[in-house]
């Protein structure tokens, strides 16, 4: 039996610099390769096209954030917003 290509894993960027589209798809990639899966495979794993996806790791504007949170949600990636009403900034 012949193996498919393998999914080189990649390093989990730096979760602690500033929130940007950059980071999300950099994350999202390195979770997706992380769980050896191939971006088809995945894309039909989080119900979003495999362009979409592309879009998405390739940190391109026009993404539906509906899109965003959906791969994320399926790749077990998950995103906090911290309350402010008691914070100095």
């Amino acid at each position: 039996m012949a193996k498919g290509k393998q999914i080189k894993a990649l390093p989990t960027p730096d979760l602690t610099q500033p929130l940007s589209l950059k980071l999300i798809g950099d994350a999202i990639r390195a979770r997706r390769t992380q769980q050896k899966l191939d971006r088809k495979t995945a894309a039909m794993l989080c119900d979003v096209s495999v362009v979409t996806l592309g879009k998405i790791e390739n940190a391109s504007a026009g993404v539906r954030m509906e899109s965003v949170l959906k791969v994320m949600a399926a790749l077990g990636i998950k995103m906090q917003i911290d309350p402010w009403e008691n914070s100095d900034a």
